[in-house]
């Protein structure tokens, strides 16, 4: 994130958290990652005031954000809405998607999650964004799209991965990144050291972290990589691993 929308960010956040403490209200803001997140808890600690997400799913790595006071329950304004495309002549993937989205010119912070399936794709969105999105998004490249508000919240499973099995040398992250990434484990480590790893959504740069069951690591550009299951260690002092890969389409 640039320095001018770092700033941005933590004033809009700030600026949050002391309306709820000064109304005495929740009061709701926009998408947060899981680097933003924790500015969000340390603002609303400093205004004394509690802190809730929302991502409208279990796995949301991007969530709304809502500062309130502890006597009153948080509120969530974000909107679902579902898109749809004709499957049987054309594919469209996360990426075409999420590309001709951010080319409407929308701030991203409007929106939470994209979940593409095969035929559907569902976004959660605030309401100044959702109200133009039924008009405004209507082709990912050339694919023509159907944009609807959705009345209650979509019933969907979420997206599985392919499942891995391998031995690793230890839970590091760089050994699990690697593993997961098909790749070296000196490669794994440079793009830990550039900043292109999250861990449970927070981005980590320590290339001997320690990871456990259970566990999302979110790669910049490739996908995300669940860490399922750990086994005992082999006769060869290895560790196996049960891996559930999510690349981007």
């Amino acid at each position: 994130m640039k320095p001018e929308q770092s700033g941005q960010l933590a004033l809009r956040l700030k600026q949050g958290a002391e309306r709820a403490d000064r109304m005495d209200l929740p009061v709701p803001g926009r998408f947060v990652t899981g680097e933003e997140r924790a500015l969000a808890v340390h603002e609303a600690r400093a205004a004394c005031v509690s802190i809730s997400f929302d991502g409208g799913w279990p796995s949301a790595e991007r969530v709304q954000v809502c500062f309130h006071p502890a006597w009153a329950e948080a509120e969530f304004t974000a909107v679902w809405l579902e898109i749809r495309w004709a499957a049987r002549f054309a594919h469209v993937s996360h990426s075409d998607l999420l590309g001709s989205l951010m080319a409407l010119g929308m701030d991203r912070s409007f929106f939470g999650d994209l979940i593409a399936l095969e035929d559907r794709a569902y976004l959660l969105a605030l309401p100044e964004a959702a109200r133009r999105l039924p008009t405004e998004w209507d082709k990912a490249g050339n694919v023509p799209l159907t944009v609807k508000e959705l009345p209650e919240p979509p019933a969907f499973e979420p997206p599985r991965g392919e499942e891995m099995r391998d031995t690793v040398a230890s839970l590091r992250l760089d050994c699990v990144l690697a593993s997961g990434m098909r790749t070296s484990r000196a490669k794994a480590a440079e793009m830990i050291r550039a900043g292109l790893v999250a861990v449970e959504h927070i981005p980590e740069e320590r290339t001997d972290r320690v990871l456990t069951e259970g566990q999302l690591l979110s790669v910049r550009g490739f996908g995300r990589i669940r860490l399922n299951t750990v086994g005992d260690r082999t006769r060869k002092d290895r560790l196996p691993v049960t891996l559930e890969v999510f690349r981007r389409g």
